[in-house]
């Protein structure tokens, strides 16, 4: 019973999180975007598909090599929200 209370405390903690990680993701998307001199235009997009552990790699991407090596659940985020990339 331990255990479930805890489990339900943690996905609780982590959906109140959840938007404010959305909102974390599409600002770095845009910033992503603006030094590289690529399309900001599927970042809300992007902030809105990502599921925690997609979200969590794409916070990490620096450049473009970063994402050669990202996962396909973040890649396929990608691919939905940037269509021509």
């Amino acid at each position: 019973m331990k255990k479930l209370i805890i489990a339900a405390a943690a996905s609780g903690l982590a959906l109140a999180f959840a938007p404010a990680m959305a909102s974390e993701l599409e600002g770095h998307c845009e910033a992503y975007a603006a030094e590289n001199g690529s399309d900001a235009s599927g970042c809300a997009c992007l902030a809105e598909t990502a599921d925690a552990d997609a979200t969590a790699e794409l916070m990490s991407v620096e450049g473009p090599e970063d994402i050669e090596s990202l996962s396909d659940n973040a890649r396929g985020a990608i691919e939905a929200c940037f269509p021509d990339a």
